[in-house]
């Protein structure tokens, strides 16, 4: 499990909680927290000149012995770093929390969705979406103002046979035998009609009702494979105490609303999946749709990025329908 967890501060509201949900993760994982704020030179200076910068650093050093305190109070060990998006080879907030992340060994990173500008805060919104992005480690985005942090009871991982969402469900198995979680797992079966239409292929049919047959015997052998995706999904994971299985079918819906609506149903407090899914058709599985779950679901979505798989977005550890020995 995670033994070195980053978490970036700047004061705002989605980083105070972001930083307390990372805080007690850590205490009951028994991991360790490095707390991080990230100060723009260049934008203090054009703000207020130095005296502006030095404020910055100031409310920056404060920040950090604030939750140093909390680190200490909750029994966790905990590093803290003041860091700049300086030199030119740092040239955003992002860049600098990935160089502390990597500097100081971290293997998740926990962090508000939205920040607030202005002195003294940094932007957290946009730098969320770019950690997505370069973040080598997990991200774990927290939304909202929450009273207290979520223990997550209940966690939801998305599949779609992938290795990219085969490597969320080892993270989202993992996380939950080690929280005693209960783990539900996803498949949204996509809506062949809707695929055909966006990709064009709909003039293949001159006739509609061969069209329509065609469609309808894809659809049953998309369910198919999906149902023997829960079923090996199921299989593979060997920490959660509870394992349960759930095959939606999108309709006319979007896939990562599908997943959103799931959530709800199974009073999901965690979201586990793979930022990158299979190219073309299958695109519409788990390719942008990590994306538009990260920026609408209520309940926090940890990203699982696969740097390994990047070379082989296709590949699948499943046979197709038909195909099994």
């Amino acid at each position: 499990m995670y033994k070195r967890i980053l978490l970036p501060i700047d004061g705002s509201p989605p980083s105070e909680q972001a930083a307390a949900v990372g805080l007690a993760l850590a205490k009951r994982i028994l991991a360790s927290v490095v707390f991080v704020h990230v100060i723009e030179p260049q934008r203090y200076r054009e703000l207020g000149g130095y005296e502006a910068l030095e404020r910055a650093r100031t409310v920056g050093k404060a920040l950090l012995a604030q939750w140093e305190r909390k680190a200490s109070r909750a029994k966790v060990p905990c590093d803290v770093q003041l860091t700049s998006t300086e030199p030119e080879s740092r040239p955003g907030v992002a860049e600098a929390l990935v160089d502390a992340g990597v500097a100081h060994g971290c293997d998740l990173v926990v962090m508000g969705t939205h920040g607030r500008t202005g002195l003294p805060r940094v932007l957290l919104g946009s730098v969320a979406e770019r950690m997505a992005r370069l973040a080598p480690t997990p991200l774990l985005l927290v939304r909202g103002h929450g009273s207290k942090p979520t223990l997550f009871k209940h966690i939801l991982v998305a599949t779609d046979g992938s290795t990219f969402s085969d490597l969320a469900l080892q993270h989202a198995d993992a996380l939950a035998g080690a929280l005693g979680a209960r783990l539900s797992v996803v498949y949204v079966v996509p809506d062949l009609t809707q695929l055909y239409m966006r990709a064009g292929r709909a003039w293949m049919f001159a006739d509609q009702a061969q069209l329509q047959a065609q469609l309808a015997q894809e659809q049953a052998r998309l369910r198919e494979q999906g149902e023997y995706i829960l079923k090996d999904a199921a299989m593979r994971c060997k920490q959660a105490k509870q394992v349960h299985t759930v095959l939606r079918e999108a309709g006319r819906h979007l896939i990562g609303e599908r997943i959103r609506e799931v959530a709800d149903e199974v009073k999901a407090d965690l979201i586990v999946m793979g930022t990158h899914g299979h190219t073309g058709l299958r695109k519409f599985l788990l390719g942008s749709v990590a994306e538009d779950v990260a920026q609408q679901a209520r309940q926090p979505i940890l990203l699982v990025r696969n740097p390994a798989a990047l070379t082989h977005p296709d590949e699948t550890h499943l046979p197709p329908p038909g195909e099994r020995k």
